[in-house]
This record gives structure tokens, sequence and C-alpha cells, in this order.
């Protein structure tokens, strides 16, 4: 840690002692930080990331009372020129792919409480709410941004092959919930084999469930997936948007890549892409 993080830490959070401190994650949206495996400072690189985190301080001791497991905890609020917040760490590890079918259940009933919470209630505090159409208007213009940005990158086959993910856009149709909007493995967090928590809420809009799913239908061990499904008890076409979803996901990967000049996340996002292109639906 070089000494103006250290001295932006100690500035904006007095009352924290600590001795080491852990880069987690030094993105394109955030700094994030560990102090002495205990807690996590998370500082927003823009002005649009601080207003989410605005919007997390609201939502997250709301939803702590209405989900099954675990959400950050903000303990400590900064506003010395940026918004910051401190929370102690959730303990456990990130889901991997060595999760298996109690989790997936964990999963499935968390991600079925979450899509009842009354949208209105979010509403109110700001987070951001898309009808079917808005939703498909702004999908619509990210397919035309993945377009320009990525096509130059793909082979003429995968263009056309992109061109018929694309495509399902115009059949977007939902009722709008609550959603986490970035559930990945890194935000769910496991210890001795179920789910404990969920941390990252700096997406969460209201729009189409079938975002959430996305990666726990198509990206989880078969077993997850079944166990997700039934407890949450998936719906077909819901099943179908959570393939185009999973299927978009390695082309943000891409897009920052280009945008940040990072060779590695332009390749890996590629491969992704490419990948996933030819991803049936699982059943």
């Amino acid at each position: 840690m070089d000494h103006d993080t250290e001295d932006l830490l100690r500035r904006s959070f007095p009352a924290l002692e600590f001795r080491e401190v852990r880069v987690v994650e030094d993105g394109w949206d955030s700094l994030v930080l560990e102090l002495d495996a205990e807690w996590i400072v998370r500082f927003p690189r823009r002005a649009e990331v601080e207003g989410r985190i605005e919007r997390e301080i609201l939502l997250l001791p709301i939803l702590a009372g209405a989900l099954p497991i675990a959400v950050p905890s903000i303990e400590f609020v900064a506003r010395d020129g940026v918004v910051c917040v401190a929370y102690r760490k959730l303990v456990g590890s990130p889901a991997s792919l060595g999760i298996r079918a109690l989790a997936g259940e964990d999963i499935g009933c968390f991600l079925a409480t979450l899509h009842r919470f009354p949208v209105e209630s979010a509403r109110v505090i700001g987070v951001p709410c898309f009808d079917p159409a808005a939703w498909r208007e702004r999908f619509a213009s990210l397919c035309d941004n993945f377009r320009r940005r990525v096509y130059p990158l793909l082979r003429p086959g995968e263009r056309v092959r992109a061109e018929a993910v694309f495509a399902r856009v115009p059949e977007l149709g939902f009722v709008p919930v609550l959603l986490h909007g970035d559930l990945g493995p890194e935000h769910v967090i496991c210890r001795d084999g179920r789910v404990v928590g969920v941390i990252d809420w700096s997406d969460a809009r209201v729009g189409d469930a079938a975002l959430d799913l996305a990666w726990c239908l198509n990206g989880a061990p078969p077993d997850v997936v079944e166990a997700v499904a039934r407890t949450y008890g998936v719906e077909a076409e819901v099943r179908e948007r959570s393939l185009f979803y999973h299927q978009l996901g390695p082309w943000y990967e891409v897009v920052y890549g280009l945008e940040t000049a990072q060779r590695r996340f332009v390749t890996s996002g590629l491969e992704g892409v490419r990948r996933r292109l030819w991803t049936s639906p699982r059943r």
C-alpha cells in the first residue's frame, strides 16, 4: 500500500485502527481494501459510483431485516470530498465451482425472497427502476455499443451468432422486481458449504429477475443449477432469458479492457464471448 492510500484511509476513517492493508479490487468503479482481514473499505472512482454507494447506504439496512442471508452492514461513512464506506468483512469465501446443491438451495431461497421485495420501497430510496420498455431500450443500446467496440475483434461467423443473441432484446418481457444486479460467484460468500452472505450491491436496480439468475442457472455446477431452479421455481421463459444475460457477460469485460487499455481483460473477455455464443440453455 502506498502512503497516499494509507493517508486517505486514516483521514477518512480515524476511528478505525489497522496494521495491514490488502487490495481486494482496484477496478474501473472502485478501490476495495481489506484491513487486518476484518474490515472492508470501498472508495468509488467515479461520481456515478458515488451515487450507487449512497443508495447502498439506504438499501442495505432494509434488506438486512428481509433476507435469509447476510448483507454488508455499513458502520462507517466518510464524505470528505468523496463518499466512501467501511463495514465488517463477512466471514467466508467467494463461491466457486466447488459449491454444491445445498448452496444452490440457499441461492434460490435468497433470490426468491429478494425478488418479492416491494418495488415501491426500492423506488422511494432512489434505486433505478426499469419497466420492460425502458429495459429493452437500455439493452438495445448496450448491444449497439458491443457491435461498435467488439465486432471488429470477432470473425464473421461469430458476428452472425452474436446477432442471433442480440435479437432476443425485443423479446425481453417481465414483471419488474428488485435485483442484486451483479450476482456472480465473487459476490456470493460461502462457509461450510452454505451461502452466508451476498456482497457488492452497487448495481441494485429494479428490472428482469432473469438477470440475477444468469450465472447460477448457466455458469454453476449442474447440481447447483437444479437446486436453484427447484427452490426458486424457475419458469421456462425465465431460464431462456437468463441465458441471454449470461451470454452478454463477457462482452462487458472486453469493453472494460478496451476502455482501460488492459489487454488481459480484452483477451479473457473474448474467450468468454466465443465460448458462450454456442451455449445452450440447461434443462
